[in-house]
């Protein structure tokens, strides 16, 4: 019988965990700490907080969080009382067996506190997608590449306008990239149950979500789908335990958001850029998109897993551009796509990595360009510019770095060859 002797641990090493802990512990609290101060400062917050009052209203009133007086509370605490009728109405959208997650938050009575709790988690989910979507393709970088990919995720101003929101749609990101990730490594029942998870919202992943049951499908790998239906089912019958009408409750809650006309659309966009000619584009815009999707699933559906996770992120970038209504903060879920290109781009030549961190740079300077022009001269049309770059930037970005995805990884020989 052979035994394992438990590794040994020298003094350096518990040093450097330990310093790496602290360095944890301290950066940790001073982004609490500072999201403590934004969130008591910046308005906003709804998306959070309508999540939130609903947890309330379940867990503390025993009342339907999908209730009018939940929506009304929540524009109260983002506009105070003199909200328009234009504004965002905050009705609770997410199915109930998905509003445990902010049952935690409810525990703070400070909504400011808990708001920025939200952030942290956020932004760590952010972070962590960066990670997810890099280790899918078994790429890498450098540590100061990864440094100055990590800050521009959160600071480049989708991800801000995110953050300050509070829309989950960051945190709908990391299981997406999440899902990619065990789905590759073989986890399927843990893939399964990753999925219902992404059950928030359907206009952001409505198309991915069809693409992956595809995928599925095509492979046989049907432990994913006993992931999925036993989670599923599980908290279902929790959530009808809890609430046993929170159903009906819920598709009135999504007529009625249906019916708002907050949010955007690229339908209302083409017509602001081209009075004339906005209804041509948007059909042509949206049939191109989709024989671009059906070409690239049939494509990728037997093709080497990193073309998958290619047309898996071109769909997450065209979805924006098909024509569901949406917020330009649920954009945010694309940058970890363009951490795909960033790293074929920093690949493919030797100064790949300055030409990355270029792109890098334009990421982050162009939107908040177009953001500063529309929010001092109220030009919508820098407003229609900034929701159009960044699922533009991505497919082109995609298209561009295709060649890298869809041919075998590189083998050592090939890596020797391209240093010398």
């Amino acid at each position: 019988m052979n035994f394992h002797k438990r590794p040994y641990y020298s003094l350096r090493d518990i040093g450097i965990l330990s310093l790496i802990g602290l360095v944890t512990i301290i950066v940790g609290s001073v982004l609490i700490g500072t999201n403590i101060a934004l969130s008591r400062v910046m308005h906003g917050g709804g998306e959070f907080f309508v999540g939130l009052e609903g947890a309330r209203a379940i867990l503390l009133e025993h009342t339907d969080p999908y209730s009018g007086t939940v929506a009304r509370l929540t524009q109260e605490l983002v506009y105070g009382r003199t909200a328009n009728i234009g504004e965002n109405p905050y009705f609770l959208t997410i199915p109930f067996f998905l509003l445990p997650v902010y049952f935690p938050f409810t525990l703070i009575s400070e909504s400011a506190s808990a708001r920025a709790l939200w952030m942290f988690l956020s932004e760590a989910s952010m972070v962590g997608a960066v990670f997810l979507a890099l280790r899918s393709i078994e790429w890498q970088p450098r540590r100061l590449f990864i440094i100055f990919l990590c800050l521009i995720s959160i600071f480049n101003y989708y991800s801000v306008a995110a953050l300050l929101e509070g829309t989950p749609v960051i945190l709908l990101g990391f299981l997406y990239f999440g899902f990619l990730f065990t789905y590759s490594t073989g986890r399927d029942e843990l893939a399964g149950a990753l999925l219902v998870l992404t059950l928030f919202y359907w206009q952001v992943g409505t198309l991915f979500l069809i693409l992956v049951t595809w995928k599925i499908i095509s492979d046989k790998r049907w432990h994913v789908f006993y992931g999925f239906g036993m989670t599923f089912v599980i908290l279902l019958i929790l959530s009808l335990l809890i609430f046993p009408g929170w159903i009906y409750s819920f598709f009135i809650a999504i007529f009625a958001t249906t019916r708002s006309q907050f949010g955007i659309t690229p339908a209302a966009i083409y017509a602001r850029l081209s009075p004339a000619h906005g209804n041509q584009i948007t059909q042509a815009v949206t049939i191109l998109i989709i024989v671009m999707l059906i070409y690239e699933w049939a494509a990728a559906r037997k093709a080497d897993f990193r073309r998958f996770i290619w047309a898996a992120c071109l769909t997450l970038a065209a979805t924006p551009l098909i024509g569901f209504r949406t917020e330009i903060s649920n954009l945010a879920v694309l940058f970890p796509c363009l951490a795909l290109i960033f790293a074929a781009t920093t690949d493919r030549w030797r100064m790949g990595a300055w030409l990355a961190s270029l792109l890098l740079t334009i990421v982050l300077l162009v939107p908040w360009a177009f953001y500063v022009h529309w929010s001092t001269f109220n030009d919508e049309y820098f407003y229609n510019y900034l929701f159009l770059f960044y699922p533009a930037f991505a497919i082109v970005g995609l298209y561009w770095t295709r060649w890298w995805f869809i041919r075998p990884p590189r083998t050592w020989l090939d890596h020797v060859r391209s240093t010398n």
